[in-house]
């Protein structure tokens, strides 16, 4: 991005970097804690920069899912920019995720299993809407029962059509984790929103990173770096918003 002229400010989500020791006392890890009170302070830290004259948001996966909260709730930024954000919610990813990686090799006992727990669990997030104040309930990707509250409670499809900014979305379309299924629900969303584009990559998986056939995992530990082109097509967009 320097190369182009862009600023860029970046840095590790805090579960990543302290776990769960990145709750703030008398709080529970949620949205906010994880993600949307760190994007505010940066954006607010970005702004008191000279020579900064614009603001761009760049969210992926989860970033690119809650991109358009802060969005919303940000309102002195120009754009956001999601890459591979899911459309549909997490909980049905997940399911479909640990489909797709089982089916590589023919489905075993184990896999069948935890298969049947992994349902097991989606039917306990049915089960917190209705009872919120459940604390006992085994939910997936051993996440607490305030994140999952929180992940429910919102709609992303319904948030971005309330965005003002500009917006970009990108996606690969060897991604398995989020698909081409999820763009076509962001596609469908913004119709007739002349601030929107998107484009998609046949050669790039979840990471933006090329590669040929079906992607899976073991594709992940391979070094690699952002085709220059997704990075040309980030910074054209910046570049010619006024």
């Amino acid at each position: 991005m320097a190369a182009h002229g862009i600023a860029s400010l970046r840095y590790d989500k805090r579960t990543f970097v302290y776990g769960t020791a990145s709750v703030p006392e008398g709080k529970k890890l949620d949205l906010n804690v994880e993600v949307l009170d760190d994007a505010k302070c940066a954006i607010e830290y970005a702004g008191s920069i000279d020579g900064v004259d614009k603001i761009f948001v760049l969210g992926h996966s989860l970033g690119g899912m809650l991109a358009p909260k802060i969005a919303n709730e940000n309102t002195a930024i120009s754009g956001i920019i999601m890459m591979a954000g899911n459309a549909r919610p997490l909980e049905q990813l997940i399911i479909e995720q640990y489909k797709y990686i089982f089916s590589a090799g023919g489905l075993t006992k184990a896999e069948e299993k935890k298969l049947e727990t992994i349902a097991g669990q989606i039917e306990n997030l049915n089960e917190l809407k209705n009872y919120p104040d459940k604390t006992s309930l085994s939910l997936p990707l051993d996440l607490p029962v305030s994140y999952w509250l929180d992940l429910l409670n919102y709609d992303q499809v319904a948030e971005i059509k309330k965005v003002d900014q500009d917006i970009l979305i990108l996606q690969g379309e060897r991604d398995y984790q989020v698909t081409m299924e999820d763009y076509g629900l962001w596609k469908k969303a913004l119709l007739g929103n002349s601030k929107a584009i998107l484009k998609s990559y046949p050669k790039l998986n979840h990471l933006f990173l090329e590669g040929e056939g079906p992607s899976y995992p073991s594709e992940y530990q391979r070094a690699g770096h952002i085709p220059d082109y997704v990075i040309k097509d980030i910074a054209d967009w910046i570049l010619q918003i006024d």
